[in-house]
């Protein structure tokens, strides 16, 4: 988990166009504080995190890169919600419709492996 913490808080910032120093500012703590959880030398307490989840406008399971049945997700899981967070309208509904296209076709877990 604590590598989706610091991975997901150096990229919703980003997303939010926000610098190290813009999230410090906004949650009290020094730039430097911001750049040891994004680099994982520290992780920010309970506390803390919350302040950085409301200052991001972020859920606090999304920041820890939980799903809601309260399960850890993949790096693989982490990397397809991160990039369905940062596409626009279009395509993020492209995005599901090749999910939809993929899940029609079989290619659904527990099914036999589908030929490419």
């Amino acid at each position: 988990m604590k590598e989706n913490i610091q991975k997901n808080i150096a990229f919703y910032r980003k997303k939010q166009k926000k610098t190290q120093k813009d999230l410090a500012a906004a949650i009290g703590v020094t730039a430097a504080a911001v750049s040891s959880w994004e680099c994982g030398n520290n992780t920010p307490d309970v506390d803390t995190l919350f302040m950085i989840c409301k200052a991001l406008h972020v859920g606090f399971y999304d920041m820890c890169g939980i799903s809601a049945d309260n399960s850890p997700l993949t790096d693989d899981e982490n990397d397809l919600l991160n990039t369905y967070k940062i596409l626009n309208d279009t395509g993020r509904q492209k995005l599901l419709e090749r999910a939809a296209e993929l899940r029609d076709l079989g290619y659904v877990k527990g099914e036999a492996e589908k030929m490419a």
